[in-house]
């Protein structure tokens, strides 16, 4: 092989490793300093990049986002929980809860989310299921009832246990789930609240310890931890052009100018994108017994995915109808669903309903209108 041909075959083989290099999509060009991270949209559960994301770690304090979920669907926000005689505060963060005094539910949310409290995590676990133990049992029986497979859970704070964990992937859905709330959602961006204390001259005063919220400019949440066994831990959400974001960073230095980054990440390569209208038609049902022998199958509410910015290959609906319907029909009634599934097979599903309600047609009501009209044409 003479001098030239080895030139033009290094210039080929570069030219070949550059392209590859450049072609390399985002998601393998892109990480975060974390053990553990995991990047999803808060609407569609989309997972936009992740990271070790079914690793079990250990998730300190972010186990009370599971706490205040659990304990917004049990509870009500004006019921009071009594310290019990017996109780033994867990330590560390806290609001000195006493044995005897009364606090509401509500005000022990605000202390668990803001402050981080412990003590208040552990009244609310007595309020909501008579004790600790049972409200345990409560949150393990939640996270399998999601479908999550890599969590479990020994106390309702996250000091550390062994046996107290879940990971990043079961976080994200997690948080998911809770921002659907909106009392969460208001308790997770309030700066500070005063709370009761009792016979004191003064209240106490939570302020909100994630700064994640100051120091970006589109977060709207959530949560942060730190154990020495589980290193620095977030979970936080943030909102732009109408597209809400979850990222969960286990064990992390930096954890703010990582979940930065993530959070940029995601806005930067993807964008949510409506895809379907409200009142949108996808076909006709046939219907039975009946004036009309079929009705439109049409959308209630508009449909957003999220894709990569750069993507030409939109989903392709995929309509499934009823068969057959038998009148009466109303318009609440679904008569079928359409799907749309990306590239990545990341599925988004609503359901059909019918475009008119449809009044049963039968001889017998022939009858009953023209005697009517006839009726009411003699009395005229």
């Amino acid at each position: 092989m003479n001098k030239m041909t080895k030139r033009l075959l290094f210039l080929i083989v570069f030219f070949l490793m550059f392209s590859l290099f450049i072609s390399v999509p985002n998601a393998y060009a892109f990480d975060v300093n974390a053990t553990a991270a995991i990047l999803i949209d808060a609407d569609t559960g989309k997972i936009l990049f992740q990271k070790n994301p079914h690793e079990k770690h250990y998730p300190a304090s972010t186990t009370k986002v599971l706490t205040a979920l659990i304990a917004l669907g049990k509870g009500d926000l004006t019921q009071k929980i009594t310290v019990p005689d017996n109780f033994v505060n867990a330590g560390e963060a806290g609001i000195w809860l006493e044995p005897g005094e009364t606090q509401t539910l509500e005000d022990m949310l605000y202390a668990l989310l803001l402050r981080s409290a412990n003590d208040a995590a552990q009244l609310i676990a007595i309020g909501i299921a008579g004790s600790q133990e049972a409200f345990v049992q409560m949150m393990n029986e939640k996270t399998v009832a999601m479908g999550l497979v890599d969590s479990h859970w020994t106390n309702p704070h996250g000091l550390h246990d062994k046996d107290h964990y879940t990971s990043v992937y079961d976080m994200a859905y997690i948080a998911r789930v809770a921002l659907q709330n909106s009392v969460f959602n208001q308790i997770i961006v309030t700066h500070e609240r005063q709370l009761p204390w009792g016979d004191n001259e003064y209240n106490r005063v939570v302020y909100n310890r994630n700064q994640f919220l100051s120091y970006y400019p589109y977060a709207d949440g959530i949560k942060t931890g730190y154990t020495t066994e589980a290193g620095s831990c977030l979970v936080a959400s943030a909102t732009k052009d109408g597209m809400r974001l979850i990222g969960v960073v286990f064990d992390c230095n930096g954890m703010y100018d990582q979940m930065a980054d993530l959070m940029d990440y995601g806005f930067n390569n993807f964008e949510r994108k409506k895809i379907a209208s409200a009142g949108d038609t996808f076909g006709q049902a046939q219907i039975s017994g009946a004036k009309i022998d079929s009705v439109d199958a049409v959308l209630k509410e508009d449909v957003y995915v999220v894709l990569p910015k750069d993507t030409k290959d939109l989903p392709i609906a995929q309509v499934l109808l009823q068969d057959k319907l038998n009148a009466p029909v109303t318009q609440a009634d679904a008569v079928g669903s359409v799907t749309y599934k990306d590239t990545q097979g990341y599925a988004v599903t609503k359901q059909l309903y019918t475009s008119q309600a449809v009044t049963v047609y039968s001889f017998l009501k022939i009858l009953q209108t023209a005697f009517l009209r006839i009726f009411t044409a003699v009395i005229a």
